[in-house]
């Protein structure tokens, strides 16, 4: 299930990134800041990993990417360009058409549903409105549109291809009707039950298609087939790093929270129970894998990164932030991650 004897190792390090929103993005600039010194010679990325790992693999430093978060535009020497920076209101551009044609179709619904009220006497009137409400929500496929993100990179990448990438980059999505996992990379093409390796897409592609969440950005066309959020198949795709390489660092955010002050998350609201509630679920499928890792003995180095389980301020802090402030707090929250990843290894 977790092994892919297809992939050759190479010497060098495997980075895993997770997906976790902009929370997870900063988290990671934060680790990449500790590892300048590593041998990174691939770099698997899910959602915002994903994007992450592309600027990395294709020659940016984190101290442009980080500079980058406080401008318009940023000057990229290496490729001797000006590139204008994603903003909030570029990112999350409402899908208009789609949302109008959504909330016509719902009032019509909701129209219908009234000119039946007197054939429901005897029903159950609120269980009669969620079932219609829910099933009229057929026009609309995401809240917004995901093409900037898209453009960022076609616009920052000279050939957009990943044969051109300075390391070994692997995009994961998700296939929306098949469930399998896509890993769009450089070197292979292959088909299995639960994973398919595609070569021939561009950078920018991958990277929308994986960074595509439910709901809120529509799902990604590519060869004929519709993706989604590369973690929705598989939490994190460590089996890919332990088969690119013998040390594998794995950096994630699906920590749950287990702070030793009595103070319990319930306490916190409905946001945060639901906020426990998935990083729980995110949680366990990475200790599943960890599980069978070692019952199946696998020799590669391991090195784990996430957040402190007591760490508060990071896990109250949004998902989506673009405010100063808390993109420092959640760099800082990764490189003391990784710092004590490292200490606990080499003291």
């Amino acid at each position: 299930m977790y092994n892919i004897p297809q992939l050759q190792k190479k010497p060098g390090t495997a980075l895993v990134l997770s997906g976790g929103a902009t929370k997870a993005f900063y988290f990671h600039l934060g680790v990449l800041r500790t590892l300048r010194q590593e041998k990174i010679s691939s770099i698997v990325g899910a959602s915002a990993g994903s994007i992450v790992g592309a600027f990395i693999a294709s020659g940016a430093s984190v101290d442009t990417i980080t500079s980058a978060l406080h401008q318009d535009r940023v000057y990229l020497p290496k490729f001797d360009i000006w590139l204008d920076t994603v903003r909030s209101s570029k990112l999350f551009r409402p899908k208009l058409r789609q949302l109008t044609r959504q909330s016509l179709y719902t009032g019509y619904a909701s129209l219908r549903f009234l000119a039946s009220l007197p054939m429901l006497r005897n029903q159950d009137l609120l269980a009669e409105i969620l079932d219609r409400l829910i099933l009229s929500q057929s026009k609309a496929t995401g809240f917004f549109d995901s093409v900037a993100l898209e453009d960022l990179f076609r616009n920052f990448l000279p050939s957009g291809g990943f044969r051109d990438t300075e390391i070994d980059l692997y995009v994961t999505a998700t296939a929306l009707d098949t469930n399998r996992r896509a890993v769009f990379n450089r070197d292979y093409d292959f088909l299995t039950d639960e994973d398919q390796f595609i070569s021939d897409v561009p950078i920018h592609k991958a990277v929308r298609a994986s960074s595509a969440v439910p709901g809120m950005f529509d799902p990604v066309m590519i060869k004929g087939e519709y993706y989604i959020d590369g973690e929705i198949k598989r939490t994190l795709s460590a089996d890919i790093g332990v088969g690119l390489a013998d040390r594998v660092i794995i950096s994630h955010t699906y920590q749950p929270y287990y702070g030793n002050n009595g103070r319990s998350v319930r306490d916190m609201g409905w946001l945060h129970i639901l906020r426990q509630s998935l990083i729980t679920v995110f949680h366990e499928r990475i200790n599943r894998w960890r599980e069978y890792a070692e019952a199946e003995g696998i020799t590669a180095d391991i090195i784990w990164i996430q957040p402190d389980p007591d760490d508060i301020e990071f896990f109250q802090a949004p998902e989506f932030s673009f405010r100063r402030e808390v993109q420092k707090k959640l760099i800082k929250s990764g490189e003391l991650a990784a710092k004590k990843a490292f200490d606990r290894i080499y003291t």
